[in-house]
């Protein structure tokens, strides 16, 4: 289906026009008839459970190193100064503040040759 934004603008407009009435649901599944629906619809759309196992994603942030389970956490306070120099860092370079963090906790280990 070959789609633009004319399409979706019209879309719109069709669906928050009040004076369009909304079709109403013809079967709302709940429960184990929605869980067994929903598990029908993958197994169309993907072919096979493996595959579907496959396609899953691990809820939650990925780990930070080598090991799973969840990552370990430093919580530390700074100066309002300190922290308005922070923000502007971070919308210079893009980079979220746990990676600006996770550099400069490495970088102050290497001065303290704590690691290499």
């Amino acid at each position: 289906m070959d789609t633009n934004h004319s399409d979706f603008d019209a879309l719109e407009a069709r669906l928050t026009d009040p004076s369009i009435p909304l079709k109403s649901a013809r079967h709302v599944a709940t429960d184990a008839a929605a869980s067994a629906a929903g598990r029908e619809f993958l197994l169309r759309e993907y072919g096979s459970t493996e595959v579907i196992e496959r396609a899953m994603i691990a809820p939650g942030r990925p780990h930070v190193g080598e090991r799973s389970g969840a990552s370990p956490a430093v919580r530390g306070r700074i100066t309002p100064t300190d922290y308005a120099a922070f923000k502007k860092l971070e919308e210079q370079t893009g980079r979220s503040q746990s990676d600006l963090v996770r550099e400069a906790v490495h970088q102050l280990l290497r001065r303290h040759k704590l690691i290499s």
